[in-house]
């Protein structure tokens, strides 16, 4: 297991999820699907972990949009993100990218990387690049705390960290004990509190 990230300043780490916390990743399916293929009726709530398990008809055609160069490094922005990650720093935290690979994308890691570059960059500067984890063990990296909107993180029993579940209408049935209502959420700094 590796040690804690140094953060900046010695300011405590946070890891953050990318898909379905920062990067809307539904958003980006939904609006590859209403362009190409206007004729599929879109639900208006999401209610499964995969997005393919809500349009099971569809599956393949939804895996082949998300394997396609360029759906991760055009995906949307989740509301509030930007100011989200701000209100960490402002907190008196280092945020820290930690997001996992979709293995079916061989574009997916660089592209996840090119995305911080054009969006969050511009704001925070290129050390968000330089200590972004792109693994699917994120049981691996040390920190706290992690935001992250999987409901069972693979092997999340064996992290130091533990989990602020990013609210999202397929984790509803979840049993992680923190949960934070977007970026703007006021129960934010408690819940940080409660884990540190």
């Amino acid at each position: 297991m590796s040690k804690f990230l140094a953060g900046y300043k010695g300011r405590p780490v946070v890891l953050i999820d990318m898909d379905g916390v920062i990067a809307d990743y539904d958003q980006g399916i939904i609006n590859q699907l209403t362009e190409r293929y206007p004729e599929i009726p879109i639900k208006k709530t999401r209610i499964n972990w995969y997005i393919s398990d809500d349009y099971p008809e569809h599956n393949k055609l939804l895996r082949d949009i998300s394997d396609e160069p360029g759906f991760f490094e055009n995906l949307p922005l989740v509301e509030n993100a930007i100011e989200g990650w701000q209100r960490l720093i402002d907190l008196g935290y280092h945020p820290v990218i930690c997001s996992a690979p979709q293995q079916s994308n061989p574009h997916c890691k660089i592209e996840k990387l090119n995305w911080l570059r054009r969006v969050f960059v511009p704001v925070f500067g290129e050390l968000i690049v330089d200590q972004a984890i792109i693994d699917k063990n994120k049981h691996l990296h040390g920190s706290f705390a992690i935001i992250e909107d999987n409901p069972t993180v693979p092997n999340a029993d064996l992290a130091l960290w533990q989990q602020i579940l990013f609210n999202q209408p397929y984790n509803q049935n979840s049993q992680v004990e923190l949960r934070m209502y977007g970026w703007l959420d006021k129960e934010l700094p408690r819940l940080l509190e409660k884990v540190a």
